[in-house]
């Protein structure tokens, strides 16, 4: 066997190769940049940006929009409902739905003639959240179900005899 030496270009584009290969996608090798840097004085992209406007284009490219809509809905509650039923009201997301707990069956009644005025409301000051419907539930409501998608059944039944 002849002594050959051994190319190490060749050598690491056959790795590269392999790599390609076996982990099921292509390798870009020219990564382009997102926005052209000048390098010159008062040429573009040279300005500085303000905090507000890097927050809010990561927040948009990141899509947590809804979410950070969703968490000022609760924390900005009592400014949406008013003090007075905010005293009595906790609310809770999940997905599109809130569920608004309340005090007493009174409160409960009462949101639950109201709910389409503030969901009104909250899709006027969130229009991104995503929220589509508002659930009220009074004090010590047994749950029946596990969920918006459930099968309803017998209940329990004499297992004697």
């Amino acid at each position: 066997m002849p002594d050959s030496p051994v190319n190490p270009r060749e050598a690491i584009r056959f790795f590269e190769h392999l790599v390609e290969v076996f982990a099921g996608r292509k390798r870009n090798r020219h990564v382009i940049p997102a926005e052209p840097k000048g390098s010159l004085p008062f040429e573009k992209g040279r300005d500085p940006r303000s905090i507000g406007s890097i927050v809010s284009r990561t927040i948009t490219e990141r899509g947590w929009a809804p979410f950070l809509s969703r968490e000022s809905m609760i924390s900005q509650w009592e400014e949406i409902v008013g003090i007075d039923v905010a005293a009595h009201t906790a609310p809770e997301i999940i997905d599109e739905l809130i569920t608004v707990r309340c005090d007493s069956s009174a409160w409960a009644s009462n949101l639950r003639l109201m709910r389409h005025e503030i969901l009104a409301e909250l899709l006027a000051r969130y229009p991104h959240s995503g929220i589509e419907k508002i659930s009220v539930v009074g004090p010590g409501v047994p749950h029946k179900t596990r969920g918006p998608r459930s099968v309803k059944w017998r209940g329990p039944r004499d297992t004697y005899g």
